[in-house]
């Protein structure tokens, strides 16, 4: 349905429509308000004495129409609510691009492309537009409103106060934009907008398959290529801003400076942001410091078969077989597994 009311040309619904009230429901233009003593029934309108009317069940509301009346308030007939002022039947081929099922006057389930307001009341409006999310529908309950250019939703939850702001979630957009989804709330953006923490994800459901916008795991990360723990290649740039990567992977986790130097195998790597190992910075070495300023990297304790030696450089113990040698390269003080100091074992 446009999102303003046009001209309705020559077709039927410009029949007793008053001025430029027409709107698209699918490919059929619909009156929105007629002219006096006429209402809008599947879009046309009819005179208040039509049968059609009294089938309808159309009322302003409390009160039984008369001469002035323009449009519904109210549909208390079997099968049909209230759309935009005008009554509508779910047997109706109009009425069923907007709603499937409708109840006491209220529409229970919108058609696609379309959702019913939850537990709406008989006397208003109770089915909105996927795309409609400007005005939305006003009830006693919230504003109920779709998403820009979302072409298929799922309604949102009942509202509990007429201030409130109750939101669609959309599953589907229009053209090529695909559906985001951050802190509950789901919107329709260009692919190429998917990024600063998010991915482009492919969905399959049977034999189809979908794209969306999803949030990386690590809500510190900044860009990732999948869901998951240590899936981060690039941490934001403030909070947990170093990037501490799994063991053999270009991928891992954003921590801040204290976690990164905590158990001193790791430092903080300020121009690249990243938490390095201590044999990154210093080849072999296991624990390890680094300046407060600049990013020199002191070795305090060497892997298994190595010293430190000025504490830039971890050296190989002369014995290949010997795992401690921190007095000097022949100065083995504990052999590897399967040797002792004296003999082969």
């Amino acid at each position: 349905v446009g999102a303003l009311a046009a001209d309705c040309g020559s077709e039927a619904a410009a029949t007793n429509c008053d001025g430029a009230n027409c709107e698209t429901v699918g490919s059929t233009k619909v009156c929105i308000q007629c002219t006096a003593g006429n209402v809008p029934i599947n879009g046309i309108c009819k005179p208040n004495g039509d049968p059609t009317v009294s089938t309808a069940g159309c009322t302003k509301g409390s009160d039984p129409l008369d001469g002035n009346s323009k449009t519904c308030g109210k549909c208390e007939g079997d099968t049909y609510f209230l759309y935009k002022g005008g009554c509508y039947s779910t047997s109706d081929a109009t009425g069923k691009i907007l709603c499937a099922t409708a109840t006491s006057g209220a529409c229970t389930q919108g058609a696609e492309g379309y959702f019913a307001i939850p537990e709406a009341p008989s006397s208003g409006e109770s089915v909105v537009k996927c795309d409609n999310y400007a005005a939305g529908v006003p009830i006693s309950t919230g504003t109920y409103k779709g998403v820009a250019d979302c072409a298929v939703c799922t309604a949102p939850r009942k509202g509990t106060s007429s201030g409130d702001q109750q939101i669609a979630i959309c599953n589907k957009c229009t053209g090529a934009k695909i559906v985001k989804t951050a802190d509950g709330a789901t919107s329709c953006i260009d692919e190429s907008a998917c990024s600063g923490g998010f991915f482009v994800e492919t969905t399959a459901s049977g034999s189809t398959s979908s794209k969306v916008c999803t949030a990386c795991t690590d809500e510190n990360c900044n860009v990732c290529a999948e869901a998951g723990e240590g899936k981060c290649s690039q941490c934001k740039t403030t909070g947990k801003m170093y990037l501490k990567k799994a063991d053999g992977s270009q991928t891992g986790t954003c921590v801040d400076e204290a976690d990164c130097k905590d158990g001193s195998t790791h430092y903080p790597d300020d121009p690249a942001k990243t938490c390095k190992s201590c044999a990154e910075g210093v080849p072999n070495c296991r624990t390890c410091t680094k300046e407060s300023s600049g990013n020199t990297v002191t070795c305090s304790a060497c892997l298994e078969g190595f010293f430190v030696e000025s504490k830039s450089t971890c050296t190989a113990c002369a014995d290949s077989n010997c795992a401690v040698c921190d007095g000097g390269a022949d100065q083995c003080s504990k052999c590897k597994d399967g040797f002792n100091l004296d003999s082969k074992v």
